[in-house]
């Protein structure tokens, strides 16, 4: 009988001691979430960062080249003769 008894009493306690037990550890939980949480934002922004430098860079080389050909145009007759064998000639 004191072994049942003792085993409720044992019951009791535990199921009293939880609510207890999440209050103390509600601060931890929360820490370690908004740790958790602010360590995917960061890698977010880092992966942020590359895509813009990625997409810059992209964007700067097309305008160069555009630049580049637009400043080594040919002459204008250089291009207006017809290939040997052209229908036409």
């Amino acid at each position: 009988m004191t072994q049942r008894s003792m085993s409720a009493a044992h019951r009791r306690l535990t199921v009293g001691l939880r609510p207890f037990t999440l209050l103390l550890l509600a601060p931890l939980i929360i820490l370690i979430s908004a740790a958790s949480l602010l360590g995917l934002l960061g890698i977010f922004v880092l992966w942020l960062a590359v895509v813009g430098a990625l997409i810059t860079a992209i964007v700067s080389s097309d305008l160069i080249r555009r630049s580049a050909a637009r400043l080594a145009r040919p002459p204008l007759g250089a291009l207006e003769r017809r290939p040997v064998g052209y229908p036409g000639s």
